[in-house]
C-alpha cells in the first residue's frame, strides 16, 4: 500500500501547475533556440553559396591572368604588346597611321524649321 502513495504523490508533483508550468517554459525555450539555429544555418548556407560564386569567379580572373603571364613570358607576346600600345617598329620597318575621311554632316536644320509654327491651345492659355 505504501508503494501506492508514493506513486500518486509523484504524480501530484508531476502535475501541479508549477511544474507544468515550468516544463512549458523549457519546452518554448527550446522550441526558440531551434529557430535562431535554423535561421543561423539558412543564411550560413546562403553565404556559403556566395563564397563558391566568388571562388569560381577568382579562378577564372586566375586562369586569364595566368594565360596573360604566360603570353608575356616570351619575346613575341612582348613585342605584340608593345607594338599594340605604342608606335613603334623594329629597325627597317615603317609605321603607316590609315585614318578614315571625315565625312561632314551639315545637315542641322534651324530650330524653327523643326518646331511647329502653330501654338497649341493650352499654351494660349499661359500667355
Amino acid at each position: 500500500m505504501l508503494n501506492f502513495y508514493q506513486k500518486r504523490s509523484w504524480r501530484t508533483v508531476l502535475y501541479s501547475p508549477i511544474t507544468l508550468t515550468f516544463l512549458m517554459m523549457i519546452s518554448l525555450y527550446l522550441a526558440y533556440v531551434t529557430y535562431n539555429r535554423y535561421v543561423i544555418e539558412r543564411e550560413m548556407s546562403s553565404r556559403q553559396l556566395d563564397a563558391e560564386n566568388e571562388l569560381k569567379t577568382l579562378e577564372q580572373r586566375r586562369d586569364t591572368l595566368q594565360k596573360k603571364v604566360d603570353y608575356l613570358s616570351n619575346d613575341r607576346g612582348i613585342e605584340a604588346e608593345m607594338r599594340r600600345n605604342f608606335d613603334v617598329a623594329r629597325e627597317g620597318e615603317k609605321v603607316v597611321i590609315i585614318l578614315d575621311d571625315e565625312i561632314a554632316t551639315n545637315n542641322i536644320e534651324p530650330l524653327s524649321s523643326i518646331t511647329p509654327t502653330t501654338t497649341r491651345p493650352w499654351y494660349k492659355f499661359w500667355q
